[in-house]
């Protein structure tokens, strides 16, 4: 029968390390539990498309809906998607400012703007004579340029602004 004092003995050849097998029983207790919450997290959306990430936002006056992703990645293409009631006028003017024109690359646009300019910081999208008597959507695809917090402004025909943040992961 071993003793107590032949179970620490140490063979020849193999050194251990007391604070690293300490460490590997620790994780094996805690890291299956921490790598279920990080995927539970990343079903959900809190990294990107999903339930915690897709967000709707409406302004004051009920001129200006905004449906968007609070988070992101880098590089990776996100959907912007405005809408806004029937305008008498038949002109449509959204505008993006804020930390948008920094932080995102404008892409694929539809429908496409009868014009599209900057003006300081902002992007400024107008459509003429639309012909459309129910609600008008722009979906406008963005590319994340840099990562961190970027908070932006949209607005429809110098109406009361949507603020809005993304959160974009590197």
């Amino acid at each position: 029968m071993a003793s107590l004092k032949d179970e620490h003995k140490v063979l020849p050849g193999v050194n251990e390390n007391r604070a690293a097998l300490t460490f590997e029983e620790r994780f094996r207790q805690f890291g299956f539990a921490v790598l279920l919450f990080i995927l539970a997290l990343a079903l959900g959306g809190f990294f990107s498309t999903g339930y915690f990430s897709t967000a709707q936002k409406e302004n004051n006056n009920h001129t200006l809906r905004l449906y968007y992703e609070r988070f992101g990645r880098l590089q990776t293409e996100g959907k912007l998607k405005m809408t806004a009631p029937f305008s008498n006028s038949g002109e449509y003017v959204f505008r993006l400012d804020g930390d948008f024109s920094d932080n995102f690359q404008p892409g694929n646009i539809s429908p496409q703007p009868d014009r599209m300019f900057s003006q300081g910081k902002a992007i400024i999208l107008v459509y003429n004579a639309i012909k459309n008597h129910s609600d008008f959507s722009v979906t406008m695809y963005v590319t994340p340029t840099t990562p961190g917090k970027a908070v932006s402004r949209v607005s429809f025909n110098n109406g009361p602004e949507i603020r809005f943040w993304q959160f974009i992961y590197p």
